[in-house]
């Protein structure tokens, strides 16, 4: 029990350090936060990643809206910029998001990006459509 405990203990610093900074990231903003971290901002996205899927699979959204990606089965799985406007984005190592785990995304360059999960590429893949 002592050892699950710092293990999710050093998994939240983690996720914690991963957040935040001035990274200059091509018009992304992107953070890792635990499900239980924050409701997402009003106005946005939600991407499940269940079934080795992203459900819905294709998205639209203005610029500047929260796009939350949520892990919701017990396989592990990543996102991945594959193509698009800006600099690249990434939820992470590959495999590194775990059930229950999120990743909000914020673009604020228009156009379309690809996206897939490492993990399981090509078949779990989407676009972000960014207006």
């Amino acid at each position: 029990m002592t050892k699950l405990l710092a293990l999710m203990l050093a998994g939240l610093a983690l996720s914690l350090a991963a957040c935040g900074g001035d990274d200059d990231n091509g018009g992304a903003s992107t953070s890792n936060q635990p499900a239980d971290a924050g409701g997402a901002a009003s106005g946005g996205a939600q991407v499940s990643l269940k079934n080795i899927q992203f459900n819905p699979r294709d998205i639209t959204v203005k610029a500047g809206e929260t796009i939350t990606f949520t892990n919701d089965e017990g396989i592990p799985h990543d996102v991945h910029k594959q193509s698009g406007p800006g600099g690249d984005f990434s939820s992470g190592p590959d495999g590194d998001m775990q059930q229950g785990d999120t990743f909000k995304l914020k673009l604020d360059q228009p156009g379309k990006y690809d996206y897939v999960c490492h993990v399981h590429a090509p078949g779990m893949a989407g676009t972000i459509t960014v207006k």
